[in-house]
């Protein structure tokens, strides 16, 4: 083979290569670039607390609707096609949802309350049934719930007393409530939980008696109370990537010390710290209620507006026009995702 020839393949090759870093480049941005979301669902007389997706035909939103005066439990699914109501339980005091996680099509745990009591179902794949669940003196609720495998999951919520934390897990027979030494701050209301693993849960919310976030953390064994940044007033939701990447967000101290801004916080493997975010209501209080990962540079958290994380920054997000109060949000990893809102609208990238 002449040198030429040599020269000139090498040069197709290097071009080749070239081209395969340029479009890898490409791609690994716009994974990250944050897309326009728009209103794919509106129901009415409704309001939406939590969403979670099992694949991008396979997504559930769960709230409350009140159609005739009396609160009910609301179930919606999104098959790929349509979001449709699927009907739960009627409960003879009504009801509410105010969280949701999937293991898989026919494994979904719902919380929230009815009447003055904590509220726990799942769906089997073929219908939404009432699962027996600890009850509380003085009432309580759930208001959040992640779950690892079909025998390990953990809901979060509070006592009407506020006594103390509220943790609950399922071991694939029934659900129990949870005690131990670091669940001691009176006054604590946990808001969000999440997990890696079944030794990687974190808990999030706050504290009445110290207006402080509260922060726990389960390590395959025990519960401990981890120190939040003391920035932060409230942690209202977690995202939990890895072992040393976890979010969560809330609201941070305002200006005037009467306000909240809407804050985030990130986990680095040893301690939790503040992360500098836009505040979407300068001249008065806001909140981040939600966040989700599609990758550790693809990040959203709702609440106030939608917030994105790019690997360096956190920016805003446009709303699409008259949707407020977004309390809940999932991603899945093909960069699919799902906001829900208060307002009953269902929302989509």
């Amino acid at each position: 083979m002449s040198s030429r020839s040599v020269s000139t393949r090498f040069r197709t090759i290097r071009t080749l290569v070239l081209l395969i870093v340029f479009v890898a480049g490409v791609v690994a941005n716009t994974d990250a670039a944050p897309k326009n979301f728009h209103i794919v669902a509106q129901f009415t007389n409704s309001a939406f607390g939590a969403t979670a997706a099992i694949a991008d035909n396979d997504i559930w939103a769960v709230g409350e609707s009140n159609p005739s005066g009396t609160q009910e439990t609301l179930a919606v699914h999104f098959n790929g096609t349509n979001w449709s109501v699927v009907p739960t339980p009627t409960l003879t005091h009504g009801g509410s949802f105010a969280g949701v996680s999937a293991v898989a099509s026919n494994d979904v745990w719902a919380v929230g309350s009815t009447g003055s009591q904590a509220l726990i179902e799942h769906w089997d794949g073929t219908s939404w049934n009432v699962v027996s669940s600890p009850r509380f003196s003085k009432g309580g609720a759930l208001t959040a719930v992640t779950a690892v495998s079909s025998t390990d999951a953990w809901a979060v919520g509070i006592r009407d007393n506020l006594s103390g934390d509220v943790v609950e897990h399922w071991d694939g027979t029934s659900w129990t409530l949870v005690s131990s030494p670091a669940f001691t701050g009176a006054s604590d209301i946990l808001r969000g939980i999440s997990a890696d693993a079944s030794n990687d849960v974190w808990a999030m919310g706050d504290s009445f008696s110290v207006g402080g976030a509260v922060i726990l953390h389960f390590d395959g064994t025990s519960w401990s109370r981890v120190a939040a940044p003391s920035v932060d007033r409230s942690l209202l939701a977690v995202a939990v990537l890895s072992p040393t990447n976890a979010w969560a967000a809330g609201g941070a101290k305002g200006r005037p010390p009467s306000d909240t801004e809407a804050g985030v916080a990130h986990w680095n493997g040893t301690s939790w710290s503040a992360v500098s975010s836009p505040n979407p209501n300068p001249n008065g209080t806001s909140l981040l209620l939600g966040i989700a990962a599609i990758s550790a540079t693809n990040i959203y958290a709702v609440g106030s507006a939608i917030e994105h994380w790019d690997g360096t920054s956190w920016s805003l997000i446009a709303t699409p026009s008259g949707i407020f109060g977004m309390d809940g949000v999932t991603a899945l990893s093909d960069g699919t995702v799902v906001i829900v809102s208060s307002s009953g609208a269902i929302l989509e990238n």
